[in-house]
């Protein structure tokens, strides 16, 4: 993966405008629903907490009357006589019982049922006897009944003189058949002696509660509940839930949710159940809240801020991207024109047509490039009369010396001997001369190379007498190649003037002329004297620095020669040890015959 330094200019353009188009509009439509979202549920949780507030108020005030109701019989003097009275010690003890039994029921209830009329029924249990005061709207009674297990009857024995609010309950003395009520108890208790006269219980009717809600509108994606001290439903919006364990009703909503486990607020993903409880009575009021349909507003905003955000982001991504294309195409297409002037095509030229930064780039390039071109064109120029004069110079150089050096070697012979190899000396010669003088051109083939070293060194060897043997090895395959001219003969030079100077022994030197890949090698080896180390730091200065001391021109002319031709991978190796000989590696590329001449 790519660093992003290393991105092309298109990508950190595009890049950049996505950052800052397109992830600022999505943090805001991010943040901006998720505000709203948390406010919307925050009201919507605090509306109901408000109105389980309200229910919990109505519902106080409802059990506070019926508390207060409770209170009566303290208030009804006669009641309390006839609570203490045992009507086993009385002589008409039947009589005076049916008497005190129509005042309970048909004074002291009656009055009770005529000043509400959320009472069902009405029951004293006295402490004495086995008899029930009871009115009800029902007309039968069970007289086998007795509530003396029952789990409420004895909480309100356990209570003293004290009310206590009784949750949903088994009502089995006056129905018939039995329901469910809620009631009210309460210990009746004589304030002079404090003895327990008897139980006033009051049965609610089985609507009552539901009056709590009168003038309330709720939404069929809220369920109220209310549940009592043994944590079942009391009331519940939907009627069905009414006698159920609240546990049964988390159920259907979170399998992992109790009653014993909810807090004031709490539910999973998809509803709240927002929860207060009354201080009066203990219980529980619950406003489940499905959110799904209740935020279903909210929900169409969501819609809306996605289904804005994608045409958003996308025409952001278009957006981005032409204009990335805009800025960054002019400037691929300068860079690929600058490649092109690195591979030495200087007739290129960059569209300059607007007016901005781009625009004068591109007609500073084509500037530049026009002056290169100018440039390189007169430096060719100065290359080639440079390279003629080179040529003409080492000629110049060779011819001189040479001849003067071979008039002088036919003088000896003439003086010394009658000499039958003139005529061959004088051949050799001829055809060497030829070579050197017919033409100005810089490039031969290597066979015409060689041949002109084969001349030059059966001269020298004549000159010397045979005191060294050459031989030459060419590959058949190189002979119609071109290569430069006079790039061999100064190292043969080199070597016969430099290298076989003791007498005593007898040299040798040959040549190899090879093809390796796509090159030319001309391998100039010989067992001479070589050369020192110093020496040979020496001759390698004076070729790098084109010195024209002694013997140094022409293999500096070589080196220079190679090198502008055909650039820095070709050129000359020397390798010498003193004493052991030195070899020389001519590398230059591989020039079909066919091919024009280079300039």
């Amino acid at each position: 993966m790519k660093r992003v330094k290393d991105w092309s200019i298109r990508q950190k353009l595009f890049s950049t405008y996505v950052l800052l188009i397109v992830l600022p509009i999505g943090i805001i439509n991010f943040v901006s629903y998720t505000l709203f979202m948390s406010s919307f549920e925050n009201r919507i949780v605090n509306s109901f907490k408000d109105l389980n507030q309200q229910i919990i108020s109505n519902s106080d005030t409802f059990l506070k009357n019926m508390l207060k109701i409770s209170e009566k019989p303290y208030y009804d003097q006669q009641l309390v006589d006839i609570l203490a009275k045992d009507y086993s010690t009385m002589e008409y003890g039947m009589f005076e019982r049916s008497q005190d039994y129509r005042y309970v029921n048909d004074t002291f209830f009656k009055d009770l049922f005529m000043f509400n009329n959320d009472i069902d029924s009405l029951v004293i249990y006295p402490q004495t006897g086995n008899y029930v005061y009871r009115r009800g709207y029902e007309v039968i009674f069970n007289y086998d009944y007795s509530p003396e297990n029952e789990a409420w009857y004895k909480r309100i024995l356990n209570r003293g003189g004290a009310p206590v609010v009784i949750g949903l309950h088994m009502e089995k003395q006056v129905s018939s058949p039995v329901k469910n009520v809620v009631s009210i108890g309460r210990v009746i208790v004589d304030s002079n002696s404090y003895r327990k006269l008897g139980v006033f219980v009051i049965n609610l009717k089985s609507d009552a509660l539901s009056s709590l809600y009168k003038g309330l509108k709720f939404s069929s994606d809220v369920e109220q509940v209310i549940v009592d001290e043994n944590d079942t439903v009391l009331f519940s919006t939907k009627k069905s839930e009414i006698g159920n364990s609240f546990d049964s009703v988390l159920m259907r909503y979170d399998p992992k949710l109790s009653a014993t486990a909810q807090g004031t607020e709490g539910g999973n993903g998809d509803y709240y159940i927002v929860s207060d409880s009354s201080s009066i009575s203990g219980w529980k009021f619950y406003s489940i809240i499905h959110k799904r349909s209740l935020f279903s507003e909210a929900n169409q905003i969501r819609r809306l801020a996605l289904y804005t955000l994608i045409p958003l982001t996308v025409t952001a991504f278009i957006a981005a991207y032409m204009l990335s294309r805009r800025i960054s195409t002019p400037i691929l297409s300068l860079s690929r024109k600058m490649q092109r002037v690195e591979l030495g095509e200087f007739d290129v030229t960059a569209v300059s047509d607007s007016q901005d930064e781009i625009g004068r780039l591109g007609r500073a390039f084509n500037k530049m490039t026009r002056e290169i071109k100018t440039l390189i064109g007169q430096i060719k120029d100065e290359e080639h009369k440079k390279r003629n004069a080179e040529l003409n110079a080492l000629q110049n150089q060779i011819n001189p010396h040479f001849m003067y050096n071979t008039l002088t070697m036919i003088k000896w012979m003439s003086q010394a001997q009658r000499a039958d190899n003139i005529t061959e000396v004088l051949d050799a010669l001829i055809r060497i001369l030829t070579f050197s003088t017919r033409n100005t051109e810089e490039y031969v083939t290597i066979e015409e190379e060689m041949t002109f070293i084969r001349y030059y060194m059966q001269l020298l060897q004549l000159r010397y007498y045979h005191a060294f043997e050459f031989e030459c090895r060419i590959s058949d395959e190189v002979l119609s190649y071109r290569t430069l001219k006079f790039i061999v003969q100064p190292f043969v030079e080199n070597s016969v003037f430099h290298g076989f100077i003791e007498e005593t022994r007898h040299y040798k030197l040959t040549i190899d002329v090879e093809r390796v890949d796509n090159a030319i090698l001309f391998t100039i080896r010989d067992d001479g004297v070589g050369m020192q180390k110093e020496r040979m730091q020496q001759l390698l200065h004076h070729v790098e620095e084109g010195s024209e001391k002694i013997n140094s021109i022409g293999i500096s002319n070589v080196f220079k020669r190679i090198q502008m031709h055909f650039g820095t991978d070709y050129g000359v190796e020397i390798r010498s040890e003193w004493k052991s000989g030195t070899t020389v590696l001519i590398r230059v590329p591989v020039i079909a015959s066919e091919l024009k001449q280079m300039e």
